[in-house]
């Protein structure tokens, strides 16, 4: 059984080529907290808020449904920031660390990355990049609700 010298050089040309095709450029998390903390002018006492969100992990009670999307985040290529903001956004980053924090388009989704996590660590990236954090925590906190009370009906 030989192997066709001209499929394989076509084979090899044709790997070549997918691996030379353009890739979209992704932003990673550091571009986009270092925009963010840039935009708002956030500042060391940021990282005091984790605490205080982590302390009271409980949900304002709204109208579920109110569906907030996600408001423009203008991130450059590259981000250049001083060092008291290369500080403040590596902090946010390890204190978070999970893979929700790209998604994040403003503080209050940073500060909310850790719970949605928690709540639901399989959302899709699609689901992530349109809907507001706080919107996907309620969803979560519903559907929760939702299976505790068909649960005590099933039990009583």
């Amino acid at each position: 059984m030989g192997i066709d010298h001209m499929d394989l050089l076509k084979h090899i040309k044709n790997n070549r080529t997918k691996q030379r095709s353009k890739k979209p450029l992704r932003h990673d998390a550091f571009n986009r907290i270092s925009s963010i903390v840039k935009q708002y002018g956030l500042k060391q006492s940021f990282l005091d808020l984790f605490h205080t969100v982590e302390d009271q992990p409980t949900i304002k009670k709204v109208n579920i449904s109110r569906v907030r999307m996600k408001t423009p985040l203008e991130i450059p290529l590259f981000s250049l920031v001083g060092e008291e903001e290369y500080h403040l956004t590596m902090s946010i980053i390890d204190k978070v660390d999970n893979p929700y924090l790209i998604f994040a388009h403003s503080p209050e989704e940073i500060l909310s990355c850790k719970l949605l996590y928690r709540l639901n660590p399989e959302l899709s990236p699609e689901t992530l990049m349109r809907y507001h954090f706080e919107s996907l925590i309620l969803h979560e906190h519903a559907k929760q609700n939702r299976i505790k009370q068909s649960g005590n009906e099933k039990n009583g």
